[in-house]
């Protein structure tokens, strides 16, 4: 899971809200907010900015969106 998911998971936003929030390709937001795509500079102040959140916590310096912290630990 991407931190972009994980910020829209505790905003109650999916994907689809947040498309029609920053606008732009579709495709391309699916892709940049799922970590397969790099998203380009204008597009990561969009998201960041509808989504409250510092842009650099959501993304790496390459535009990818970063890894959330998992608990891999498994429950016994």
């Amino acid at each position: 899971m991407t931190m972009v998911k994980k910020a829209l998971g505790e905003k109650g936003m999916s994907v689809h809200r947040l498309h029609q929030l920053v606008k732009g390709n579709r495709s391309m937001l699916y892709e940049a907010v799922n970590g397969r795509r790099r998203a380009t500079g204008p597009l990561r102040e969009r998201i960041a900015a509808a989504l409250e959140a510092d842009e650099a916590a959501l993304f790496d310096a390459n535009g990818m969106a970063r890894v959330a912290d998992q608990d891999t630990a498994k429950a016994d």
